[in-house]
């Protein structure tokens, strides 16, 4: 098998910020209206479908989806929440790439202090990290299966940062 990891993006996702003391009541309402159950573990993450809550802290957690869903699932939660809560779109604040294969554990190693084991970051895992120097959400979705969300402003450069991983290395004239 190649040691390589195969590298897509920067993808636009629809993105909101929520804020909310787990409560059961909060619990049942975010579950209600997104269809995905609320992470209350730390540096955890559920997914149900194409939607993903990522666990940022006791009380915060970043609901990803498609790009485009962002104002269904805002009037989603709007409509369901009782308790105190806010919700904010931030879609135009993040970047997505897809890191995949075998290799990307490797690429994820090298751009980050994080462990990156899967002993130590297995399916289901999230952390708030630096990723090429530039603040980073690197979720693992599987084995070999990863999501580095950056903020947009850094998608260029962490573009240029991964293709430096895929890109052929120029060959050495100096060794034939």
């Amino acid at each position: 098998m190649a040691d390589t990891a195969r590298i897509q993006g920067p993808s636009r996702l629809a993105c909101l910020n929520l804020r909310g003391e787990p409560t059961v009541p909060f619990r049942h309402g975010v579950a209600t209206a997104l269809g995905v159950d609320l992470p209350v573990v730390p540096c955890t993450l559920c997914r149900a479908g194409d939607r993903t809550l990522h666990w940022l802290g006791p009380n915060e957690w970043l609901a990803t989806a498609p790009a485009g869903a962002e104002e269904a699932l805002e009037a989603n939660l709007r409509a369901v929440l009782v308790e105190r809560f806010a919700v904010t779109d931030v879609s135009g604040a993040w970047c997505s790439f897809s890191l995949a294969g075998h290799g990307a554990v490797n690429v994820l190693r090298q751009s980050s202090p994080c462990d990156f084991h899967p002993r130590a970051f297995p399916p289901g895992r999230c952390v708030q990290t630096v990723f090429a120097k530039a603040t980073a959400l690197v979720a693992c979705h599987g084995e070999d299966d990863f999501e580095v969300m950056v903020r947009t402003s850094y998608g260029d450069y962490v573009a240029r940062w991964l293709d430096a991983f895929v890109a052929p290395k120029p060959r050495d004239p100096m060794h034939v």
